[in-house]
């Protein structure tokens, strides 16, 4: 069998090629790597796939059977790569503690599928030559490595929403955000029922053939992630030189004495509007302040200032005459619940811990 060259084939190593570009600037080039290199991460494992891809689709696999079992495969390594750019991005961080735990799963299917090509190989790549225990553990190498990957895709696709929905609902971020979104929950949806077909019907020997427009509307979709997730950095990299500017310091430091002299915050209705307003400035123009000039949303940025209140009401603080729930209210808080939130975010312990502490002192 002679070696296959197609425009089909074409299109999608040419984007595949495009998508590894991005991959590169995203993983080396960008300025705030903490985010976008786990964006770099999630395109190269894409990538990886598509390559896996186009050595079959060119007619490389045919020619040597036993590069079916090269290892380009990284499917459990998409999801908490993808989760993982979105967490650093809202500027929530996942512990290195956790973090690793998220890609353990990627380097169990690695060993996994090493082992199994390992096995191959000292067998001449032949299953007859395997024994019992060989067979069995080979059996369903790629059936386990897709639905694994897959269901693992669909979890981290769900939890990328909800922190996605949580988060623009406190600060606003840059509108392109959602494409990488849609991007990717675009992959999985049309990337399942494939898997479906191909395990179900083919064994995993769909021929790639049959399939090109699926493969071009992965490789385009993966090449939109790589370029939106570029674009994205660059904006948010000139967003982020507003901390430079010395209006923007002037504002913050205006925002805080105002906050502290007015006590705006021991309204519990407050918001960025009314604050705005308060403020004689647009309420775009605080939240950018708030956010890129002190690291908060502006909901926490209030609750912060509460908590101090709370903190300097406890100093007189008489269980008799007083509860806890009373000095919250005092302090501006509408709830118990969002007071025990946010002093336990601020202070790293409840309310009843902080007062029995300092009564001791």
């Amino acid at each position: 069998m002679e070696y296959q060259i197609n425009l089909f084939n074409l299109i999608i190593a040419f984007g595949t090629f495009q998508a590894l570009i991005f991959c590169i600037l995203l993983l080396y080039k960008s300025n705030f790597k903490d985010a976008t290199k786990y964006l770099g991460l999630c395109v190269l494992f894409l990538s990886c796939y598509l390559i896996w891809v186009l050595k079959a689709s060119f007619g490389f696999q045919a020619q040597h059977p036993n590069l079916r079992y090269l290892p380009l495969f990284f499917l459990w390594g998409i999801g908490p790569a993808f989760y993982a750019y979105l967490s650093f991005f809202f500027h929530k961080p996942i512990p290195f503690e956790k973090l690793k735990w998220h890609f353990f799963p990627l380097l169990i299917e690695f060993i996994y599928f090493n082992s199994c090509t390992f096995i191959f190989w000292i067998n001449n790549w032949q299953k007859t030559n395997m024994n019992h225990f060989e067979k069995t553990w080979t059996s369903s190498l790629f059936s386990v490595e897709h639905y694994v990957g897959l269901i693992s895709i669909a979890i981290y696709l769900i939890m990328s929403i909800n922190l996605y929905k949580k988060e623009t609902k406190k600060i606003a971020h840059n509108k392109k955000l959602i494409y990488i979104l849609i991007c990717f929950s675009i992959i999985w949806l049309i990337w399942f029922p494939y898997t479906i077909i191909d395990s179900l019907y083919y064994d995993f020997n769909l021929p790639v053939s049959k399939f090109y427009s699926f493969y071009i509307f992965f490789t385009a979709l993966t090449y939109g992630i790589g370029f939106i997730g570029f674009r994205l950095n660059t904006q948010e990299t000139i967003k982020r030189n507003f901390e430079k500017n010395s209006e923007a310091k002037e504002l913050a430091k205006t925002i805080t004495h105002k906050m502290k002299i007015e006590k705006y915050y021991l309204d519990p209705n407050v918001n960025i509007n009314s604050f705005a307003v308060k403020m004689n400035l647009h309420p775009n123009k605080v939240s950018a302040v708030i956010n890129n000039m002190m690291g908060y949303s502006f909901r926490d940025f209030i609750n912060m200032h509460r908590v101090e209140e709370f903190k300097y009401l406890a100093k007189t603080y008489d269980s008799k005459s007083k509860t806890i729930l009373s000095l919250a209210l005092d302090a501006g808080f509408n709830s118990k619940a969002s007071f025990n939130r946010a002093f336990k975010k601020f202070c790293n312990m409840s309310p009843i811990e902080y007062l029995e502490k300092n009564q001791k002192i």
